[in-house]
């Protein structure tokens, strides 16, 4: 009986560990995707590199963005 519950509560954990390793990431990347869009200083040439550079790498890929694209297109256009 203990055992069982015990197992349950694992499984439970493994889950919530899985969608959140699943679900960050996704967030993340919505956000960033976002943030591109509603971009001014971005040409739009670049807006579609940068949509599939977050999409196909979805938590490297907003991190780039945020320390190097974002900065860089509002320095370029400053």
């Amino acid at each position: 009986m203990i055992g069982s519950v015990l197992l349950q509560l694992s499984q439970t954990g493994y889950f919530i560990m899985l969608a959140g390793l699943f679900f960050f990431p996704l967030v993340v990347a919505i956000i960033t995707a976002k943030d591109i869009f509603y971009n001014k200083n971005i040409a739009e040439n670049m807006k579609i590199v940068w949509f599939a550079l977050v999409i196909l790498i979805p938590l490297i890929g907003p991190i780039i963005y945020f320390f190097w694209g974002k900065s860089h297109a509002a320095k370029k256009n400053h």
